[in-house]
């Protein structure tokens, strides 16, 4: 649970730039069915730690001179269950110290016939390769070296801009579900939370969605991007607040990444966000 944003607020963690009308998002009913699965609901995936279930989202899959490397971004607290950290004696330095362990996480992709009939899933072995507690990011390397992904999600750039009424689509495995797809508007860019800006998205989450997905069809480029990470849900005193579902956002991703020696897994073509 994170602290009170205002009296009537809590920010909960959800567990199990000038007008340029050619990048304005059009209705998305008249995209594809095809696309919006490939592009948005086949890159999803559900992550199990020992404490419950979230979502994770596959950002990069490319083979190598080492094999295939694949990333999937998730957040902090849906797998902060598989790091401890422990003070233990150190013969050496004659005193106790600090020793992290990160155990395995174990992730889901879902198996459909006829593009749409969910049919089964299929597991991999991920390692946690980076993670920020603060940031409520985590990235995850699935250990198969020998099979890539092909369902990748678009990362939007972080120069390129977004627009407050754009349309857009939460994917994720809410409530451990098959991932779903809710649709809202870009509400709010500044708001802060601990420290850290987040993007305010009307699409409705729930438990489950965390470290899924927020989407936004770009015009020009023909497909859909993903421009946040959904990492908490609003609440007043008696009810969830579905529809304020509160989203990491892409200057925030670029940030983590960058620090963690990991540029080459983002799109080129923005300098270093401030």
């Amino acid at each position: 649970m994170r602290s009170l944003i205002s009296a009537c607020l809590i920010a909960m963690m959800l567990m199990v730039a000038s007008f340029d009308t050619s990048s304005a998002a059009p209705i998305f009913n008249t995209k594809s069915p095809e696309q919006k699965h490939a592009e948005m609901l086949y890159p999803l995936v559900s992550v199990e730690a020992s404490d419950g279930n979230g979502s994770g989202t596959v950002i990069y899959s490319k083979a190598g001179k080492k094999g295939w490397e694949t990333f999937i971004l998730t957040n902090h607290h849906v797998i902060s269950s598989a790091i401890s950290v422990e003070k233990e004696w150190d013969p050496r330095k004659k005193k106790k110290i600090d020793i992290e362990r990160r155990t395995t996480v174990n992730v889901r992709w879902f198996i459909y016939n006829k593009l749409s009939r969910f049919v089964g899933t299929k597991g991999k072995v991920v390692d946690i390769v980076a993670y920020d507690r603060a940031a409520d990011l985590a990235l995850l390397k699935v250990r198969d070296s020998e099979r890539g992904v092909k369902h990748v999600a678009y990362l939007r750039p972080w120069c390129e801009p977004i627009y407050l009424f754009d349309p857009v689509y939460a994917v994720g495995a809410g409530l451990g579900k098959p991932p779903f797809a809710t649709e809202g508007t870009l509400g709010l860019f500044d708001e802060e939370i601990q420290g850290y800006r987040y993007l305010l998205a009307t699409a409705p989450i729930i438990y489950g969605n965390s470290g899924g997905a927020l989407f936004r069809w770009d015009v020009p480029k023909g497909r859909f991007e993903m421009i946040g990470v959904p990492s908490q849900v609003s609440v007043t005193w008696t009810s969830v607040i579905s529809h304020m579902a509160w989203n990491i956002p892409r200057t925030t991703i670029w940030k983590f990444l960058k620090s963690n020696e990991l540029s080459r897994i983002l799109p080129s073509g923005c300098p270093d966000p401030k």
